[in-house]
């Protein structure tokens, strides 16, 4: 692979040319290399360059392994240039930083990059995206919370519903503090995929804050709760890699199975005339006083 040089001589054109085919030819060395100065964009929060520039091309180029900018209308200023580009490629290599696994989702992303030369070099490159388009191209979506404020903190949910309408009997709690969230997340989504296939299994809920990672289930019971885990073989080798290796990186944990004290009725809004009607647990469904039907609905 040739590795584009920059002539100290050279044009900011030139410059800015060399700079796209770096990243086109998958080099995040080479980009490293061009950019002497700093390069940012919406997804960074601060400016970065030399080996933390060329890991951020690697990762992006590994998440995409046919990754290309197609470059549109340049335009020159003395020594900057203002390029657009269509960022194309498919996600079904490596995961995005917090996805859980790839989406085999396809990005065709318009931007542009405001690049900063001297001297026939790139110094700056400061990038301009989209980023909700960017996620949604790929089937994820974007979510806007609050900074973290203490004691408040702020994280992401999943849940787990297969329309399970059983009344709980147990709930097995969980929570570990992990560096290497993507590990986990990838884990999980294999444990909890052959635990819905087992009769007690009610529903599934996990949440994230931080490096934090809390997971609850619902089962029937709590015999059934631990005879479901025991015979899960995706749980029992995550659990022997966590104990023998620290593959998941965790710094803390906790686990339990934990019993109900009460349940309360369920309410739910009449359709015909938009009554709450409680719904006795247990129960599959509930009578309104109009004669409507209110039908229970899952307890997680």
């Amino acid at each position: 692979m040739t590795i584009p040089e920059q002539r100290a001589t050279g044009s900011a054109l030139d410059a800015a040319s060399a700079y796209f085919a770096a990243w086109n030819d998958h080099d995040g060395g080479a980009v490293a290399r061009l950019v002497t100065g700093t390069y940012v964009d919406p997804t960074l929060p601060a400016p970065i360059r030399g080996d933390d520039l060329a890991a951020t091309v690697d990762g992006l180029c590994a998440a995409f392994p046919d990754l290309r900018f197609v470059l549109g209308d340049t335009h020159v200023t003395g020594d900057t240039v203002i390029a657009q580009w269509r960022m194309q490629g498919t996600n079904d290599a490596a995961p995005l930083p917090g996805a859980p696994a790839p989406t085999n989702g396809t990005v065709d992303l318009a931007g542009i990059d405001v690049i900063s030369t001297r001297e026939g070099r790139v110094l700056d490159v400061v990038g301009y995206f989209d980023q909700k388009t960017f996620v949604e191209q790929l089937g994820l979506k974007t979510l806007v919370m609050p900074e973290d404020e203490w004691p408040m903190q702020f994280g992401t949910s999943l849940r787990v519903d297969l329309g399970n309408v059983t009344a709980p009997g147990a709930v097995s709690f969980t929570w570990i503090e992990t560096d290497d969230p993507t590990h986990l997340t990838e884990t999980t989504q294999e444990i909890v995929t052959a635990l819905a296939s087992d009769p007690a299994f009610i529903g599934f809920r996990s949440m994230s804050t931080g490096k934090r990672f809390c997971t609850m289930t619902m089962w029937t019971s709590p015999e059934a709760a631990e005879a479901a885990l025991a015979r899960n073989a995706p749980h029992n080798r995550a659990m022997r890699d966590h104990w023998e290796s620290g593959a998941y990186g965790g710094t803390a944990g906790f686990t339990s199975i934990w019993q109900p004290y009460r349940l309360n009725d369920q309410f739910g809004t009449c359709g015909d005339c938009s009554a709450y009607v409680r719904v006795t647990p247990g129960e599959a469904s509930a009578v309104c006083s109009c004669g409507g039907t209110v039908e229970v609905t899952s307890y997680l």
